[in-house]
């Protein structure tokens, strides 16, 4: 475990950040669904809509400014504006929590947080972490994010009454406000004074080897230098020296395969993720629940409180096989139970109201101890140095952009049950489709130094 603990100190600003990043998720999935939320009463569904996307919108226009301006600022500064933006949103959201333009604007002010530091922790643990620590230090980054939804989740239940005319002790978005304000101020203790800049990230900026190479030491937990940092070290100035020769444009030079096939996982995931988010979903779960007009339907955060245990058993197990059979076989889970759930909700009323809901959550166990945390960890060792940020965040903006897109489809298109019939059947077909694509073409990066896991994407050989 040596150099396990300081590489998760480095990463502690981040699993902090994202975790708000992730109570801001949960707050556009559970919105969808809280009837009793007074902060919606007196809005146009306009209005409405729009305070739901505007996290995400937040989300791609800070990621733009990050894939420009990523080299030009070091990390602990990146993650210290994304705290400051979490601070500012925090505040508001704890003082005037009902507050229409305050709460648009200050989840616009959540997204710049979130998107920088999703773009910049991704790349940052690709560049930091061993060879054998990289997989879990971006499982446990993925569950942070799915903490925070199953926080939301959970808040919002024991603070917003089912019906108007009861009033909660607390507005959700106060909860909320009082949770991000308190975690990303903690969040600026790390940031400045636990990271450790990134080796590449000074080979290719500073070219500044010596200190490069202390960083690395430190990474690893030694006091002096070994043969194995030695090659490590060597393996970096190797892939540092290479991308210079290259243009940061993601599509030129041999990053066209790395750049399809992650760009091809992640929309995929997309579908199913943005799916988990229907309310058709709430409906099937609340049948297993006896609802009146003043108890709340603990069925969202049973499920994202699944969803999350399901994340922390990936940190455990996510280098035990290759990385295209670990998501190979989460798909194939995945896709599976989705089809049975296509099946039950064309039939549901001659069968017993839990097996829909059960089928439901066995889905999303295994979409995130596989799916997710796979892709994740494919951004994150793809790409050279050079082509990284870029690639990222272009990625990331696709995958933004997506969830609106989703969200604006469900709010003009009427969910019936026969349509959401065909929706968890046309998605169970593509989850399964993706899994054959990904065990053919994922490559094991497990355990290979950043120039061969980048190579292996490349399909080149080192």
């Amino acid at each position: 475990m040596a150099g396990f603990g300081k590489q998760l100190s480095c990463i502690l600003s981040s699993i902090l950040l994202l975790f708000c990043g992730g109570l801001h998720i949960g707050w556009s999935i559970m919105h969808m669904n809280m009837q009793g939320n007074a902060w919606a009463v007196g809005i146009s569904v306009d209005e409405y809509r729009f305070a739901i996307l505007s996290f995400f919108t937040g989300c791609g226009f800070i990621i733009l400014i990050v894939a420009a301006t990523k080299q030009l600022l070091p990390t602990r500064i990146w993650l210290v504006l994304s705290s400051l933006f979490f601070i500012i949103n925090g505040a508001f959201f704890t003082a005037m929590p009902t507050y229409y333009a305050a709460t648009v604007a200050t989840r616009i002010i959540a997204g710049f947080g979130h998107g920088i530091c999703h773009v910049v922790s991704i790349i940052y643990v690709g560049e930091i972490a061993s060879r054998n620590y990289r997989g879990k230090l971006v499982a446990i980054l993925v569950s942070s994010i799915i903490g925070g939804i199953a926080l939301f989740t959970v808040l919002s239940m024991v603070t917003t009454n089912p019906v108007f005319i009861v009033e909660p002790n607390m507005h959700a978005n106060r909860a909320v406000g009082i949770v991000i304000l308190s975690l990303s101020v903690l969040a600026l203790v790390p940031a400045w004074f636990l990271v450790v800049e990134s080796p590449l990230y000074l080979l290719t900026t500073s070219g500044n080897e010596t200190e490069a190479r202390s960083n690395l030491i430190k990474l690893r937990g030694m006091s002096m230098e070994t043969p194995s940092i030695m090659d490590e070290f060597e393996d970096m100035k190797t892939l540092a020296s290479e991308s210079e020769s290259l243009s940061p444009f993601f599509l030129t030079q041999g990053n066209f395969p790395p750049f399809q096939l992650v760009l091809l996982v992640k929309l995929a995931n997309l579908l199913f993720f943005n799916y988990s988010m229907n309310a058709a979903k709430m409906l099937l779960m609340s049948q297993m629940f006896t609802l009146t007009l003043f108890t709340h339907n603990w069925a969202p955060p049973l499920l994202m409180l699944s969803k999350f245990a399901g994340s922390v058993f990936a940190i455990l197990i996510i280098d035990i096989l290759p990385r295209r059979f670990m998501y190979g076989i989460s798909s194939t889970f995945t896709g599976t139970f989705m089809l049975a759930l296509g099946i039950i909700l064309a039939t549901y009323d001659s069968v017993e109201t839990y097996i829909a809901p059960f089928l439901y959550i066995t889905a999303e166990v295994f979409n995130t101890f596989g799916m997710l945390p796979v892709s994740e960890i494919m951004l994150s060792e793809a790409f050279p140095p050079k082509k990284r940020a870029l690639s990222v965040s272009s990625i990331l903006i696709c995958e933004y952009v997506g969830h609106m897109v989703v969200y604006i489809i469900y709010f003009n298109v009427p969910s019936t049950l026969t349509n959401t019939y065909i929706k968890t059947l046309v998605f169970a077909g593509v989850i399964l489709l993706k899994c054959v694509i990904a065990v053919l073409t994922i490559p094991d990066a497990r355990n290979t130094y950043p120039r061969e896991a980048v190579h292996s994407y490349m399909h080149k050989k080192k």
